[in-house]
């Protein structure tokens, strides 16, 4: 294919991709290849997929490839396996086309930027370490929104949740039931506090379960009366986040989940 990349066969006589710094140089066809100068096989499933492969592996530039291959060639050793080929192909892809629009000056706005950083420190701090090395390789400026969307692949490669949507969708969900919740109690949440990461944590079950309709259930609430009667505005503001939860999901919010809401927010209301 080129300097890096060779057609191969594998024991099973499958087709498959093998990379490996100037491999292309190296042999020819009909050699076996060492071993020791592979440093990844890729295993297409159907020929759809070869086309695919070599479509993401060949489109990028030769320095750009192996900026790209190095920086998650390290990430790979310090993220316990996780990236498997189709997450590397991903994340190849997509850092490719973002150098791409680098060298063109254009820049998307990552708009949940601040929730991945705080909701997600492992994930974003190793796409950061990315990002700078390819800046540092290649002389561009992948600014940090380009951290946050690595993070979320690797957010998604870590859960093996393959739906990107999906997990927007939740990170667009934390961060409106925040907004909401300091709107209509007219309170600024602080991040750093153990508080508010625990309320985080709690938002994203509890979206977990609105989306998957598997709520918490008790019919028998008597301390839901008596905070309805206590806390007055915990209780609008909890009653605002069933309802855009309702819009979002489909589902009405069950009492004992309107409950815990109510708890946390009289604690960060008690607190100011």
């Amino acid at each position: 294919m080129n300097n890096n990349l060779v057609f191969s066969k594998n024991e099973e006589d499958h087709i498959v991709i093998v990379m490996g710094r100037g491999l292309g140089f190296k042999y020819k066809k009909g050699d076996l290849i060492d071993e020791e100068t592979i440093e990844k096989v890729f295993v297409p499933n159907d020929q759809h997929a070869r086309q695919e492969y070599v479509r993401i592996l060949e489109s990028a530039p030769k320095q750009h490839f192996e900026a790209i291959n190095d920086a998650l060639g390290h990430l790979k050793d310090h993220w316990k396996g996780e990236l498997d080929d189709r997450y590397f192909l991903i994340l190849f892809d997509h850092i490719a086309f973002a150098i791409e629009r680098a060298e063109k000056g254009l820049v998307f706005q990552n708009k949940l930027l601040n929730e991945v950083r705080n909701h997600y420190p492992e994930e974003f701090e190793a796409a950061l370490t990315v990002v700078k090395e390819i800046n540092s390789r290649l002389a561009v400026h992948l600014p940090e929104e380009e951290a946050g969307n690595i993070a979320f692949h690797l957010v998604n490669a870590k859960t093996k949740d393959q739906n990107f949507e999906k997990t927007m969708l939740r990170m667009k969900m934390v961060k409106d039931m925040l907004n909401l919740i300091q709107y209509k109690l007219n309170i600024q949440l602080d991040i750093h506090s153990m508080r508010y990461n625990r309320f985080v944590t709690h938002l994203e079950y509890f979206i977990q379960r609105i989306l998957e309709n598997k709520q918490l259930d008790n019919k028998d609430l008597f301390l839901y009366e008596q905070f309805i009667e206590k806390y007055p505005e915990e209780y609008k503001a909890t009653q605002a986040i069933a309802e855009y939860s309702k819009n979002v999901a489909g589902y009405e919010v069950t009492d004992e989940e309107k409950l815990y809401f109510m708890i946390h927010l009289a604690r960060f209301t008690n607190q100011q």
